[in-house]
């Protein structure tokens, strides 16, 4: 086995901890005094000094009076400088559009923008004509932008700067990072699959830093993600947990083999709703099942005894402390998430049972993009504390 190597620690690496954590603390609180910074950080006002004064040379801090009205001196509190900044968030994981989402570096939502995509046009030409519309919005804010995170619907390859096109073929030669470095003249640019955004949202939402989670994503495409102990577990080429591209076998025969995506997801069951002559949306058809509608029953039935006993056999795998499901349609994530309960629970005295918290994803549909703001907001507290 082979022995986990530690990280050395160096002055320099341990002034960088420092600066993040001081960054981080002055975003969480506007009001953080030098004393505060040191006993929330654990670290002496001398290094506290030493950080923030570089800060402020840098331009990265200000130094205010307090508006505190109480008798006597009144401290100073640390604030980050009013042009810094904002974040772009945009959403690459649909063939039908574009959205992006612009926040300001607290977390506030400063702008949003969905352009639907004309059939007319490349991808790549509505690609860039949404990169006009998010300039067009950022004239209108005061604040220099400091990262860009782009979310994509398969795994990116970051050695060659592209992403998997089985779900959307425009990406094809499409060098996403590239592309937003030259238009948007910024270093800090985050392409990051749509399912490692989310896992890491949902896994953070609890902080439970020593535990494991599995997160299911079944929309209109498949996919999953393993993290342990705050680890991401993405494999040799980032294809782990990729768990739509799982062969499942129909009927035992090795010919009547095809994907876990062409069984379970919304494209795949809304085809399935064509062929029976159900000429429904498929919300309108989800709802039928929970009202107990004999052929929506039928139809939707064998895709959840699938999902489950695919989820059951990942809990083998991957043994997580917690499953979390998740979809684009919420209905459809609550109907997997209890029928897979009850599949648990029918097994639960199997020889050898086993255990996990199973529930749906915790947040709303913009939890992908909460998941790429921080991580592109800590990525720029990196490179400041990289560059100072």
């Amino acid at each position: 086995m082979a022995v986990e190597k530690k990280q050395v620690l160096t002055v320099k690496n341990i002034r960088n901890v420092n600066m993040g954590n001081i960054l981080q603390s002055i975003i969480r609180n506007k009001n953080a005094t030098r004393s505060i910074l040191a006993k929330e950080n654990h670290i002496s006002l001398m290094t506290v000094k030493h950080v923030v004064d570089d800060l402020i040379a840098a331009g990265i801090l200000v130094e205010k009076e307090s508006c505190n009205t109480d008798v006597g001196r009144n401290p100073k509190v640390l604030e980050i400088a009013e042009n810094y900044g904002n974040i772009v968030c945009v959403n690459l994981t649909s063939e039908d559009e574009i959205s992006f989402l612009i926040y300001d570096i607290y977390e506030s939502l400063l702008e949003e923008q969905s352009v639907s995509l004309e059939g007319a046009k490349s991808y790549r030409e509505s690609l860039t004509a949404v990169i006009e519309a998010v300039k067009e919005r950022l004239k209108a804010i005061d604040t220099v932008t400091v990262g860009i995170a782009v979310f994509v619907p398969s795994a990116y390859d970051e050695a060659v700067d592209l992403v998997n096109y089985d779900l959307i073929p425009g990406f094809k030669e499409l060098h996403i990072r590239a592309l937003f470095e030259e238009e948007f003249g910024i270093s800090n640019i985050l392409v990051l699959h749509d399912v490692f955004a989310a896992a890491r949202s949902e896994y953070d939402s609890l902080n439970p830093e020593m535990e494991s989670q599995f997160y299911f994503y079944c929309g209109y495409g498949v996919g999953g993600f393993f993290i342990h102990k705050n680890v991401a577990v993405a494999g040799t080429e980032n294809m782990a947990g990729e768990v739509g591209k799982m062969l499942i076998s129909m009927d035992g025969n090795e010919q009547g083999c095809i994907t876990l995506e062409e069984v379970v997801s919304i494209s795949a069951v809304s085809r399935r709703m064509k062929e029976q002559g159900m000429k429904l949306h498929f919300s309108e058809m989800l709802e039928l099942y929970q009202a107990g509608d004999s052929q929506a029953v039928q139809l939707l039935t064998p895709v959840l005894n699938t999902v489950s006993r695919v989820l059951y056999n990942l809990l083998w795998v991957y043994n997580p402390t917690r499953l979390v499901v998740d979809s684009c349609k919420s209905n459809y994530c609550k109907i997997i998430t209890e029928h897979f309960r009850k599949f648990m629970e029918n097994m639960k005295n199997d020889a050898i049972p086993i255990y996990v918290q199973v529930r749906p994803a915790k947040y709303d549909e913009y939890h992908m993009m909460r998941g790429c703001f921080y991580m592109t907001r800590n990525a720029w507290i990196d490179r400041i504390a990289d560059s100072i």
